[in-house]
């Protein structure tokens, strides 16, 4: 309940400071560039930095890119830029090459895309706060079949079971690429080698919150359990990366009587009501985004709070002194970017970390 509770204080700070924009019903924004910044919020001092904002950019890599070229432009003395999604860092890279800005302005990212990860090599970028995808796939293949045979899984009283992220930085970036690379190839590893799980006859689904390179490594750890388990899995990308798209995966999971489905909810708030329907026929499991609201199982995936934090760390070692930090993301209702911003904005400030984290 105390993360309940911290969860729904962050969803409201960050919306109290959201710019006034249109909102369609189903809770996207209907203007997809519309920033935080402007608002009663932001731009906010945190500690020896002043972050400008957060822009959005609805999943669309050339507005990605135009919201870094507006905000070098419009703040020439920006000193961070903060790539909250997969796609963000590259189209920063891109805004920087287009504005002759590369090596001028620091660069810190989350995810392992691979021109993320050559910037690393460079030295364009400071370092990347990395999930477990290919985790997230595996793992959530696995619960489901555990509870579709009636097999205990061990969730904490909080309902979140927390997969550790990892932070990329040039001394490390080779062995890291070394293991995606293996993953890649169809050399990802059996997490649970000793498992006796028989899974013959439950078929399960795996729904992401778009087609993205961050999910395609979901999908080798998808696989690769269900090769070891036996069961059958369907991984589902909404190619328009709409709630819309995963209302349909749900309602078609549910009439084919699958055993159990993990989701990422790309807008937690709006979609409980399809989540408890969801519920009311099969299992369901929220993955990498919560909706700690819903009447899901439980929740897999990094803690986004404190990979937000492990990123506010690399934004402070790379300016010691402070300065001026604008943050991009594809969609703000989507609980994991909420989380992350909040991570960041606290870690800049110096704030303790709430005491739920450290259980």
């Amino acid at each position: 309940m105390r993360y309940l509770s911290f969860a729904i204080c962050m969803l409201l700070l960050v919306g109290c400071g959201s710019s006034k924009q249109n909102t369609s019903t189903d809770g996207s924004s209907a203007n997809a560039s519309a920033p935080t910044k402007g608002s009663g919020r932001f731009p906010l001092e945190a500690g020896k930095y002043t972050v400008l904002g957060i822009l959005t950019d609805n999943q669309d890599n050339s507005k990605a890119k135009e919201n870094a070229e507006t905000t070098l432009l419009t703040n020439p003395d920006v000193a961070c830029l903060v790539g909250l999604w997969n796609i963000n860092t590259p189209m920063i890279l891109a805004a920087l090459r287009s504005s002759d800005a590369v090596g001028k302005v620091k660069v810190v990212a989350f995810d392992e895309h691979q021109e993320t990860l050559a910037g690393i090599r460079e030295g364009t970028v400071v370092g990347t706060i990395v999930q477990q995808p290919y985790d997230f796939g595996y793992r959530s293949v696995q619960w489901l079949t555990m509870l579709a045979k009636d097999k205990p899984v061990e969730v904490p009283e909080s309902g979140l079971i927390y997969i550790p992220h990892d932070t990329i930085t040039p001394e490390n970036v080779q062995t890291f690429s070394d293991r995606i690379d293996a993953i890649k190839a169809g050399n990802g590893p059996e997490l649970s080698p000793e498992s006796d799980l028989d899974g013959k006859g439950v078929h399960v689904a795996f729904i992401s919150n778009s087609i993205d390179p961050f999910w395609t490594l979901a999908e080798f750890g998808c696989n690769k359990a269900a090769e070891q388990f036996g069961c059958k899995v369907d991984v589902q990308m909404p190619s328009t990366g709409s709630i819309e798209e995963q209302k349909r995966y749900l309602e078609t999971n549910a009439a084919n009587k699958l055993d159990g489905v993990a989701i990422s909810p790309i807008d937690p708030a709006n979609q409980v009501g399809m989540i408890n329907e969801a519920c009311e026929s099969m299992t369901v499991i929220c993955q990498d985004s919560d909706a700690p609201t819903s009447k899901r199982k439980f929740y897999l995936g990094t803690s986004n709070y404190m990979a937000g934090r492990a990123a506010g760390k690399l934004i402070k070692n790379a300016l010691p002194d402070g300065g001026k930090v604008m943050m991009f993301v594809g969609k703000m209702e989507v609980l994991n970017a909420q989380e992350r911003s909040q991570g960041i904005i606290d870690e800049l400030s110096d704030k303790p970390v709430p005491e739920v984290f450290l259980q």
